[in-house]
């Protein structure tokens, strides 16, 4: 069975709340770290408005270097999922960070079939793919009524709370993944 899996970048592979909080801290004189961070709607944690939110984080995508991986050794861990079909990464990175996203992934050698960029975190859930990988708590309410997509849920302090949904996996890190898909190619036989 050859699958298409949807990988998201910020927050699944690229740790850009790290440097979020680096640039925030330095420009508003707070202490905040990534743990802060216990509710999707970063900004209203850091007293920003929504659109200096997302600059930020285009700040951080501009010096795409310091950006940290998620995890150690991510794009060996990323590679494991090519026995599985086809993996894109699908992102809500805006259209000037792209190509820092590009050199960012290549510079963790992360094997994936093509980038794909939506405008907004609600039109990953109308793209299709078998299985989306990422942080959004919104984006596993929305794949929760699709019939045969699944949603693999990348703990982050941000979506803790989320109650759980039966199409939904939760994981706690990278090395989890492989087990769930193989775990819903076995339900879905």
């Amino acid at each position: 069975m050859s699958l298409r899996v949807a990988v998201d970048l910020d927050g699944v592979l690229a740790d850009t709340m790290y440097s979020f909080c680096r640039i925030t801290n330095e420009r508003h004189g707070t202490h905040f770290d990534v743990s802060s961070f216990v509710q999707w709607n970063a900004w209203e944690i850091a007293h920003i408005t929504k659109d200096e939110f997302f600059r930020t984080l285009d700040e951080a995508w501009f010096d795409w270097k310091t950006i940290p991986p998620t995890e150690r050794n991510i794009g060996v861990k990323v590679r494991q999922l090519l026995e599985f079909g086809r993996i894109d990464i699908v992102t809500g990175r805006s259209p000037e960070t792209v190509d820092s996203a590009n050199h960012w992934l290549q510079d963790h050698e992360i094997t994936f079939d093509s980038l794909v960029r939506t405008n907004t975190g609600a039109e990953k859930s109308k793209l299709s793919y078998d299985i989306f990988i990422d942080d959004s708590p919104d984006l596993m309410s929305d794949l929760a009524s699709k019939l045969h997509t699944h949603g693999i849920l990348y703990t982050q302090p941000w979506n803790k709370t989320i109650r759980r949904i039966s199409s939904i996996t939760r994981v706690k890190d990278w090395n989890q993944i492989p087990g769930v898909i193989r775990e819903i190619i076995s339900r879905t036989r």
